[in-house]
C-alpha cells in the first residue's frame, strides 16, 4: 500500500535512528544509501540528510532489529537481516503521513570482504525508493491543496448586517485541547521509537480527551501499520467527519480510498 500521496511535496529530509546494537557504520550506510536511491528514483527538488532545516517531508527510519544467520534449519553467518520502521511526516505541520515496516536481507555470499549488513541496508533503501515511487515521488510536482482564503472584511457595515467592526479573534485552545496536543506529541515520539502499541494508545487517549481530525488520523495511521484494516477505515472516516482543513482532508481522503480498495 502506498504510504501517502507525495505528488505535491518538493523536498525531503532523511533521518535514521538506531534502537539496536547495530554499528554506527550500518546507520550511516543506511542513510547514505536511502538518499542515493531517492535521488535516482524521485523527482523532489531537494533530498538531504535531516539537519533541522525546514523540509516538506521528514522520512524517519528506525533500525529496530538486526540478525545474522538467516534463521531456519540451515544457517549462514554471511546472511544479515536488518529490520526498520519507516515513518513519514509532513515537515511543515508535523502531521503523520504514513508508516511501513521494511526488512533488508543480504544474499549470503561475501565478495571482497564486503559487510553483509551493508548489503541488507541497500535492500532497504531500494524498498524505500520503490515505496515512495508508488506513492507519487516520481513525475512533475503538482500544486499543493491550499485552504481557501478568508473572506475580506466588510468595512461598509452593509451586506451581511455587519456594523463594520472587526471580527473577534478565535478563542484560545481549551485546557483539554492543550493537554490532548501534548499526549498526541508523546504518541509521535513512541511511534518514532517503534513502539506501535504505546503510540496507538496515546493517540486514542488524545482523541478521547479532545476529538480532533489530526488525532483520529494518527490513530488510523498506526492501525494501518498494525494491519487493523476495518478499525483503521473507521478512524479515518471519523477524522474526515471532524471537519479537517483542506490539506489534512486530502491526506485522509487518500487513505480512505486505499483502505476501501482492500475490501
Amino acid at each position: 500500500m502506498p504510504v501517502a500521496n507525495l505528488q505535491s511535496f518538493r523536498s525531503i529530509a532523511v533521518r535514521v535512528r538506531n534502537q539496536t546494537f547495530a554499528s554506527e557504520g550500518t546507520k550511516v550506510a543506511l542513510q547514505n544509501s536511502v538518499i542515493d536511491r531517492l535521488r535516482r528514483a524521485c523527482q523532489f527538488d531537494q533530498i538531504e540528510l535531516a539537519s533541522g532545516q525546514p523540509s516538506d517531508i521528514l522520512l524517519d527510519l528506525n533500525i529496530i532489529a538486526t540478525g545474522r544467520g538467516g534463521g531456519g534449519f540451515i544457517t549462514n553467518n554471511n546472511v544479515a537481516t536488518v529490520d526498520t520502521l519507516l515513518v513519514l511526516a509532513d515537515g511543515q505541520d508535523n502531521q503523520l503521513l504514513g508508516t511501513a515496516k521494511i526488512r533488508g536481507k543480504s544474499g549470503g555470499v561475501v565478495v571482497n570482504n564486503s559487510v553483509p549488513e551493508f548489503e541488507a541496508v541497500d535492500k532497504i533503501a531500494e524498498s524505500v525508493a520503490d515505496l515512495l515511487s508508488k506513492s507519487g515521488c516520481t513525475g512533475p510536482r503538482v500544486a499543493k491543496v491550499e485552504p481557501p482564503p478568508p473572506p475580506p472584511p466588510d468595512d461598509t457595515g452593509s451586506g451581511s448586517g455587519s456594523s463594520g467592526a472587526e471580527s473577534p479573534p478565535p478563542p484560545p485552545p481549551t485546557g483539554n485541547l492543550v493537554e490532548a496536543e501534548a499526549v498526541n506529541e508523546q504518541g509521535k515520539e513512541k511511534l518514532y521509537a517503534a513502539d506501535l502499541s504505546a503510540a496507538l494508545a496515546l493517540f486514542q487517549k488524545a482523541q478521547a480527551m479532545h476529538p480532533d481530525a489530526r488525532f483520529a488520523f494518527n490513530v488510523c495511521i498506526v492501525q494501518i501499520q498494525l494491519e487493523q484494516w476495518q478499525p483503521a477505515l473507521a478512524s479515518c472516516q471519523q477524522a474526515k467527519a471532524l471537519n479537517p482543513p483542506a490539506t489534512l482532508a486530502a491526506k485522509i481522503d487518500n487513505r480512505i480510498a486505499q483502505l476501501q480498495q482492500r475490501k
